[in-house]
């Protein structure tokens, strides 16, 4: 069985499927964006959900150097699907970053909750009940850790994020028959 697994993972350790499953030229890779029905059911100004989650999907499991090209059917208005894909994706973009930026918030307040509460904790040593001093220790040092964790985990996540929606922003979109 061990084998078996090796022999596999050396396979796809070696396939580069990325290149198999979307035509490119060169560095920039061409995503097909096929089908007739590219706007919401609900709201029909809005980008559909599954077609951003598709492009969503490709764009961060792409090669960091490979630039990205967005192909539309011609028979679909392309100003229109242009417009309002680009415009949502800003928005998701904008709504990213803003959120990234309160992460770092988050991650800059616990550090200074969590830096005084070890201070405090360090003076309420000889002068406090043993309980609270412990209570002060432990709560400043959760802080830190929580610190840490925001920054290491979460806001590296939507860092990743952030950097897939800019790669589907700076995309280049083109028209043409693809069905």
């Amino acid at each position: 069985m061990k084998k078996e697994l090796r022999s596999y993972l050396k396979e796809i350790k070696h396939r580069i499927p990325i290149k198999e499953i979307f035509p490119g030229l060169g560095k920039e890779i061409e995503i097909l964006v096929t089908g007739k029905e590219l706007f919401s059911e609900v709201n029909s100004n809005i980008p559909s959900s599954d077609v951003i989650d598709y492009l969503e999907t490709v764009a961060s499991n792409l090669p960091k150097g490979a630039e990205l090209s967005i192909v539309v059917d011609d028979e679909v208005d392309f100003a229109r699907v242009q417009t309002a894909y680009k415009n949502f994706i800003a928005l998701s973009l904008k709504r990213r970053i803003n959120e990234l930026r309160a992460l770092t918030f988050k991650v800059s307040a616990f550090l200074l909750v969590g830096a005084l509460l070890l201070i405090i904790s360090y003076f309420l040593e000889g002068l406090a009940k043993r309980v609270v001093y412990d209570a002060v220790n432990i709560i400043g040092g959760f802080s830190i850790w929580e610190a840490a964790d925001t920054f290491v985990f979460a806001r590296s996540e939507k860092k990743k994020e952030v950097i897939t929606f800019l790669r589907l922003y700076k995309a280049n979109w083109k028209n043409r028959d693809i069905s």
